[in-house]
């Protein structure tokens, strides 16, 4: 297998994707955070934060669960995106932490913030 390291152009690209998925899954999770600290209120139609109906208090409860999750996910991107870019700072970015091979292009085109190659992947993932 050749291994070719990224070229300078090629860094700024992902550097550049990685700040836009950053940027978008920031202002997905404040959306996100608005609605769950909210009272019932500021949804449409709504007149009372009072529920009319029990099924609509767990349908709150449900979409606000819900929200949730994705906060804790999107979080966790963020995350993985703020390493990527540590990682592109250090001269990491690219190589598997596992084995220490080239990630392909297209993987990282795929998953900006790839930590792994497609076989030490699969091997995290079979475990």
């Amino acid at each position: 297998m050749i291994r070719q390291s990224l070229s300078k152009s090629e860094l700024k690209e992902f550097q550049t994707l990685l700040h836009q998925r950053s940027k978008l899954l920031k202002g997905d999770f404040d959306g996100l955070e608005g609605e769950t600290s909210g009272n019932g209120t500021d949804r449409a139609g709504d007149h009372s934060s009072v529920p009319g109906h029990m099924a609509e208090l767990a349908s709150d409860d449900s979409e606000k669960a819900f929200s949730y999750g994705r906060m804790e996910s999107q979080t966790e991107e963020l995350k993985e995106i703020k390493d990527a870019l540590e990682r592109i700072l250090d001269g990491s970015f690219g190589s598997c932490e596992n084995c220490q091979g080239r990630i392909p292009r297209e993987r990282l085109k795929a998953i900006s913030y790839a930590r792994l190659c497609v076989k030490c992947q699969g091997k995290e993932e079979s475990r």
